[in-house]
């Protein structure tokens, strides 16, 4: 076993993570993961995913991947230059030969054309209806059914017109109410949550959670990346778990109690019904967070 190996099976046992957590995190099959804390590097396919698969276990198990990259650059499989000039011959033939090519122009093409034919509509609809206009009428609403009498020319008579106006109220006319009556609006108090910091045992950390009948558990990636899982109590099946990057959110429902594991928490930003729980002082990685509903006591 290699000491690069060591060091990371060191650290994955010390979080009391195991090689099944280690592939769910990363999505590396097993039998990498056994041959990177073995010293196995050949077994791993290509020395370009021996680097990356180390960088990702280690950053799983909460270790400085540069760090670790740099300190151990020695028991590293060393990339053979030739390796790197057929991987990118490869790439250029790819991108050379790419169907895709020919299509985004054919995309681009109909998308032009496309926009051109809506303008082309719309400026024909504008030259035609550009005679006929609406006059509106002063005042007030138009009653279609009624007619009103204009001036007819040379004041000879008068003419008729199917437009009338419709007398609109008083605008100086005030309503009134009886001063005995009084209306008032019915005031909804939104219970607020409180949550309790209640104890702490190594990389336990425990709440109290009050003022509501369920939790809304959020999670929110400050910096960098992190692990999560999270259930309704511990040793319960995860209901969502994974790795999140920088700016990634998570909103999950729950019951009345909740079980939050963090692989980075000080890179977490935990909120419960919109309370933000403190996660940069938890050093441990991974943290434990157990929240548990409490009823309000009685007025």
């Amino acid at each position: 076993m290699s000491e690069l190996g060591q060091v990371l099976q060191r650290a994955r046992e010390e979080k009391g993570i195991t090689l099944d957590d280690i592939q769910r995190i990363t999505k590396i099959q097993r039998r990498y993961l056994e041959a990177i804390e073995r010293g196995h590097f050949h077994v791993l396919p290509g020395h370009f995913y021996a680097r990356a698969f180390i960088k990702s276990y280690a950053e799983a198990v909460g270790l400085d991947p540069n760090h670790i990259m740099s300190h151990f650059q020695s028991d590293l499989p060393a990339q053979p230059p030739t390796e790197q000039v057929e991987r990118l011959r490869r790439r250029r033939v790819a991108s050379t030969n790419s169907p895709l090519q020919a299509g985004r122009w054919v995309t681009k093409t109909l998308l032009v054309l496309f926009i051109a034919l809506i303008i082309g509509v719309i400026y024909i609809a504008a030259v035609n209806n550009g005679g006929t206009m609406t006059q509106p009428v002063p005042g007030g609403t138009v009653n279609p059914g009624a007619e009103i009498v204009t001036p007819g020319n040379g004041g000879g008579g008068a003419a008729t017109s199917p437009i009338a106006q419709t007398p609109q109220p008083p605008s100086n006319v005030t309503p009134t109410t009886d001063p005995g009556t009084v209306t008032t609006d019915p005031v909804t108090e939104t219970p607020k949550t409180t949550i309790t910091f209640e104890s702490q045992q190594g990389s336990m950390y425990n709440y109290a959670v009050q003022g509501e009948e369920k939790m809304t558990v959020k999670l929110k990636v400050k910096d960098d990346r992190s692990w999560f899982g999270v259930s309704e109590g511990k040793g319960k099946k995860y209901v969502e778990e994974g790795e999140m990057k920088k700016g990634e959110e998570k909103t999950i429902e729950l019951g009345k109690s909740a079980y939050v594991r963090l692989g980075k928490p000080m890179m977490v930003e935990l909120t419960v019904n919109g309370v933000v729980v403190d996660t940069s002082k938890m050093k441990s990685m991974p943290s434990n967070i157990t929240l548990k509903m409490k009823e309000t006591a009685a007025q």
